[in-house]
């Protein structure tokens, strides 16, 4: 699956309906530029026991698709958690853990743990910031008036 800058629903459910599908992407991604063993640094692998995991040939270290990643160590499904992920990063003010919950039909503490992993990741983006021309939808000046409440009363550019 490529990453796209606009990836509509519809796009990203057919290409990550099935785990394996997720986990096809992850591994595509993770090892883009060559698999290295994390403990004792070797190119040489055998398949692993996970889907699209790679064992070290040296030491025997079984790496699976989403160690490091933000589905490592989740307590449900990879294609759900590719789901919450696409929900958090297209809505406008993130989804909330109780929607995420309700509507993944998982554990409101699992999907709060799930989102506060997104949320750290994405703070990342600091190191990155917008460059050349950046479009502003509107924007706020100063602060608003006495006796004037809402987004209506402000003066806006």
């Amino acid at each position: 699956m490529k990453i796209s800058k606009e990836l509509d629903r519809q796009t990203f459910k057919d290409k990550s309906q099935t785990q394996e599908d997720c986990h096809r992407f992850l591994a595509e991604l993770k090892w883009s530029s060559g698999y290295s063993c994390n403990r004792c640094n070797p190119e040489k692998y055998i398949k692993g026991k996970q889907p699209f995991s790679k064992r070290c040939s040296k030491c025997g270290f079984d790496e699976s698709t989403s160690s490091g990643t933000l589905s490592h160590k989740l307590k449900f499904g990879i294609d759900k958690a590719f789901e919450m992920l696409y929900e958090i990063t297209i809505s406008k003010k993130g989804a909330n853990s109780i929607w995420l919950a309700e509507h993944f039909n998982v554990n409101q503490t699992k999907a709060w743990g799930f989102r506060q992993k997104v949320q750290l990741a994405m703070q990342s983006s600091d190191q990155f910031p917008l460059e050349r021309d950046v479009h502003v939808d509107e924007f706020e000046i100063g602060t608003p008036q006495k006796r004037e409440q809402g987004r209506s009363k402000v003066k806006k550019r």
